[in-house]
């Protein structure tokens, strides 16, 4: 049997499950990045539409979406003299630093499987 085609069905196949991880990390990614911009633009999202609700209506869905209204880490800060306000932004630049976190992973992860993709087409070759 010829041992450069032993070693590179082998390799295919590796590449072949590194890109298939790749595009599973980048589907998580992406996820995780929608669920970080939910919490960023919801409350803009939310303020336009609870501005043409009724009142009831406003806190009902307000319940079913948050649940929790007054987080533990909102409760300290205002504890501490931190302001509400301030709680929020502060929330806000780490929910926007995770973006850009996730962002960036997923640019590598891309980046790898075009990489792998690659190495496929000249595997094949």
């Amino acid at each position: 049997m010829d041992s450069d085609a032993i070693v590179c069905a082998r390799r295919h196949q590796q590449a072949l499950d590194a890109l298939e991880f790749e595009r599973g990390r980048e589907a998580a990614l992406l996820e995780q990045r929608d669920e970080v911009l939910t919490e960023l633009e919801g409350p803009r999202i939310d303020a336009a539409a609870f501005a043409r609700m009724e009142a009831e209506d406003v806190e009902l869905v307000r319940e079913a979406l948050d649940p929790e209204q007054g987080s533990p880490e909102e409760e300290w800060l205002e504890f501490q003299g931190e302001p509400a306000a301030e709680a929020e932004r502060l929330r806000r630049e780490e929910r926007e630093a995770e973006r850009q976190r996730l962002i960036r992973l997923i640019a590598e992860c891309r980046r790898l499987q075009q990489a792998l993709e690659r190495y496929l087409e000249a595997l094949g070759e």
